[in-house]
């Protein structure tokens, strides 16, 4: 008999189809969609709040559910970073450094899984709990993301509406460089941690379900 997709999982598997909208619409010429995409952008990351709370008070937080929340984060975060690399927003590096820490790191929780840990519970040591599993720091290395794509979609707009709108606005233009670099810190300082931890984890007898 199968399983039924919980309320949770369903939200979060709905980022998809609204991530495709953003990327077509981020290609379209002129200010509208830009602007759009602020809004779609904001429904995006709200939803990725909206998954872990549902989850947490319908009692359907599950190792299946945490997954793929992570799996869909990574999604979202390569495909936004890669469609501003194509647009010329960010340098490829900064897409590099995420696409390889995904991997890399998602790679390695695969491992812990199969010794019967979570993607968080893997983090034995105080830093690694505080920069990886901690509430705090995972809600603000997505707020830095999401923050950062804002402003590049809001420079795209300004762009398209002329000089004029570029100058008025120009401190969204050092701004939003600032957020992506800040954004790319946390992710090398987030995935250190796991690549310590896994330590811990090798030659390990897997834990009684």
């Amino acid at each position: 008999m199968p399983v039924p997709m919980s309320t949770a999982n369903f939200i979060t598997l709905l980022r998809l189809p609204l991530l495709i909208l953003i990327v077509l619409l981020l290609h379209l010429p002129g200010a509208v969609a830009p602007f759009i995409c602020l809004v779609l952008i904001t429904a995006l990351y709200l939803m990725d709040w909206l998954d872990g709370y549902v989850a947490r008070f319908k009692n359907e937080v599950t190792d299946l559910g945490s997954v793929l929340d992570i799996a869909m984060d990574r999604v979202v975060e390569n495909v936004l970073w890669f469609v501003f690399v194509s647009l010329g927003s960010v340098p490829l590096w900064v897409g590099l450094v995420f696409i390889i820490r995904s991997f890399l790191v998602d790679g390695l929780r695969e491992y812990a899984l199969s010794k019967g840990y979570s993607a968080f519970g893997m983090m034995h040591s105080p830093l690694g709990k505080f920069l990886v599993a901690g509430r705090f720091m995972r809600g603000f290395y997505g707020l830095a993301k999401g923050l950062a794509f804002g402003g590049l979609t809001l420079c795209q707009a300004l762009i398209a509406l002329g000089p004029e709108a570029v100058s008025e606005m120009k401190v969204f233009f050092w701004l939003t460089p600032a957020l992506v670099y800040l954004s790319v810190i946390l992710c090398i300082a987030r995935g250190l941690p796991v690549l310590a931890d896994i330590r811990r984890l090798m030659d390990q007898v897997p834990r009684p379900n």
